[in-house]
This record gives structure tokens, sequence and C-alpha cells, in this order.
């Protein structure tokens, strides 16, 4: 145990850090940095190398941005200064509170295809995956490549039949340079296909058949979890069965 804490200092510092720790859970991500640099300069000119190990440990935060983790790392500051408080000294806080629960990293995907109810219907598909989120849209392959390049998603849906530029193409490009992983989901491209093998030769990690061609408002019922166990396979994410 550090040496004893000066009882009117330690009075003094209790409630600014409670109410800064308590603001901190609830904090926007425009005032999260203010208010962690804040407690950072209470616990460094206190002297308080536990919180200032318990900040430390919390870096860098989630992307993107997650409430519930500061969340967590707030309560477990409170705690932490709740029992200096009580020991009248700097004590070590619990190990499983020097590094808070952080929210689970989203794989953030890119949904390529020229119709707009097309992408609307496979956006709706992975809404009922939390472990999702969809960063972008593209209606041809050319759009999906310049999306690539400026979002870095980590998985990419990807049409075949598209203006301009088709989905073979981009993946031609994007096997030389693209980020993440791609799921061809066509009518175009179905399993078995020529289409479907040439895909995987340029490395698309699975290839998914719309159900009834290329207008497929019947997708989320027919191919949505089809298309969900692609994406999480590609993702590198456990089956819905596995997960948890």
């Amino acid at each position: 145990m550090s040496d004893p804490l000066d009882p009117e200092l330690l009075a003094a510092f209790l409630p600014e850090w409670d109410a800064a720790a308590t603001a901190l859970g609830t904090a926007d991500a425009a005032a999260t940095p203010r208010l962690l640099d804040h407690l950072r300069g209470m616990a460094g000119a206190f002297e308080l190398r536990s919180l200032s190990g318990m900040l430390a440990a919390a870096e860098p935060l989630p992307e993107p941005f997650a409430p519930g983790a500061l969340a967590g790392l707030a309560a477990a500051l409170r705690a932490q200064a709740a029992r200096i408080a009580g020991a009248g000294a700097d004590v070590p806080p619990p190990e499983d509170a020097a590094a808070p629960p952080q929210a689970p990293r989203q794989c953030r995907v890119l949904l390529v295809d020229d119709s707009a109810m097309m992408r609307r219907l496979l956006r709706e598909s992975l809404s009922a995956e939390p472990a999702f989120a969809v960063v972008g849209e593209a209606a041809n392959g050319h759009a999906a490549l310049e999306r690539m390049a400026a979002l870095q998603p980590d998985l990419t849906l990807l049409d075949i039949e598209m203006p301009e530029l088709d989905g073979i193409g981009a993946l031609r490009a994007w096997s030389l340079t693209g980020p993440g992983a791609v799921v061809v989901v066509s009518s175009a491209a179905r399993p078995g296909t020529a289409l479907a093998a040439e895909a995987r030769r340029l490395g698309a990690a699975a290839v998914v058949g719309k159900p009834s061609g290329a207008f497929s408002p019947d997708l989320r019922d027919r191919q949505g979890g089809a298309i969900l166990r692609a994406a999480r396979r590609a993702a590198g994410l456990p089956s819905a069965g596995e997960a948890g």
C-alpha cells in the first residue's frame, strides 16, 4: 500500500473525480477526449498511479465509438476512487478493473449493387446481426473501388451484373490492392457456374445466388440466412450457433 493520503486533499479530490467519471459514462464522441484528459490530469496531479494505470489500460477506446465501453470504464474508475477513499491511500485496483470491458469491434461492410432496392434488402438482412455495420454503398464497379479505397471496409458484398464496370472487373482490381474480403451476391454467378468459379479464382470468399434474379424482394426470406453465413465466414466470425 502507498503512503497515507492527506485527508483534506482526498476530500477535495473525490467529488470532482466522481463527477467527471460519471459524466464520462454518458459522454458523446465530442466530449469524451476532454473528459479523459481531465481525469488523466487529476490522477497525475494527485499521484494516484492506480487511476492513471486504469486510464492507460483503456486506450485505445474501441472504434467505432462505443458508449457501452465508456460506461464500463466510468464505473471502474468510480469504484477504484471509492477503494482509495476507504483505505486512505492509493491501493491497487482489482485485476478485472485494470482493463474495463470493451465493446466488440463491428465488421464494416460495403454494399455494391446497381439496384437501390437490392442494397436496401442487403442492409436489412445484415441489420439482424449486431456484428455488422454497413458503412457505404456503391452502384457500379468503379464506384465500388473508390469506396473501398476511401472506407477500407472489412467486407464487401458485390453484385456481378452492373453498368460501367461489372463485378468481375471490380474483383480483378480488388485482387491486386483491395482491402478486406469479398462475398459475391449475384444471380449471374450462382454456385457451380463458370462466373462463380472465376469469382472464386479472383479471391472472392464465397458466392451466394440471388433467389429470383436481379430484382429479389424475397431475398431476406429465401437467402438472408445464406448471405449472413457467408458474410460471417468471410469476416472470420463464428457461425451463429458458435457465437457467444
